[in-house]
């Protein structure tokens, strides 16, 4: 029988050390620290990091597959540099998507969850803050949905638009659009109408979608070759 006084219990982390990285060089990229084309070699990320080498090799192969850095042209990897097609097909896939997760959230959500996403949206931040309270407004939404499906599909998918918003702000009236449209979307869902929540979804993917392809068409045209 156990003894119940001796307890060897090890309290793990609630991340692996390349998990950690995942997650600051995500972060970095979406907040365009690390911009679309920026060489990132190896020794520079042990160094940034303060991680080892195979760390930060395995942190890099999960940013591959979430399609974050790709491999560069001269040594090692870069931050990926979307092209306009891409970009389109990543939010038609958002546009045929996030509306039903708006609609279920409004189905599914309970009442402190409604409350909390609408806190996310309150005109209070701005610049990193901003940021963070969309991808927390973005993961409440999923997380009430309740639906581990379209949870899964898009995860990885809001993983990438995270990385373009840094690009689709600097097209003029983008960030105060964006900020109208996830209000909208808000009172929609405290209205509990699944319909107004689905249409509001929909036409901010569809502004956001123009924006982000054209800021990397601008992108294109200033680095046409890469």
């Amino acid at each position: 029988m156990t003894d119940p006084k001796l307890d060897l219990t090890i309290d793990r982390p609630a991340e692996s050390v390349p998990e950690m990285v995942v997650r600051r060089i995500r972060d970095a990229i979406a907040a365009g620290l690390l911009p679309p084309g920026r060489q990132l070699t190896e020794r520079e990320l042990v160094e940034l990091t303060g991680v080892s080498r195979t760390s930060v090799r395995e942190a890099m192969r999960h940013l591959q597959t979430l399609g974050l850095v790709e491999p560069s042209p001269s040594r090692g990897v870069r931050v990926a540099r979307l092209g306009s097609d891409e970009v389109r097909e990543i939010y038609e896939v958002r546009d045929a998507l996030e509306p039903a997760v708006a609609e279920l959230f409004v189905l599914r959500a309970t009442d402190e969850e409604v409350a909390a996403l609408v806190e996310k949206v309150q005109p209070r931040e701005s610049g990193d803050k901003r940021l963070q309270a969309i991808y927390e407004f973005d993961e409440l939404l999923l997380a009430g949905a309740r639906n581990s499906l379209l949870k899964s599909m898009l995860e990885p998918l809001h993983t990438r638009i995270h990385a373009l918003r840094s690009l689709s702000v600097t097209i003029p009236g983008r960030h105060e659009a964006s900020a109208r449209e996830y209000l909208e979307i808000a009172e929609a869902i405290a209205a509990r109408s699944p319909e107004r929540a689905a249409e509001a979804a929909h036409r901010h993917v569809r502004a956001a979608a123009k924006a982000a392809l054209e800021a990397v068409e601008i992108l294109e045209k200033k680095h046409p070759n890469s």
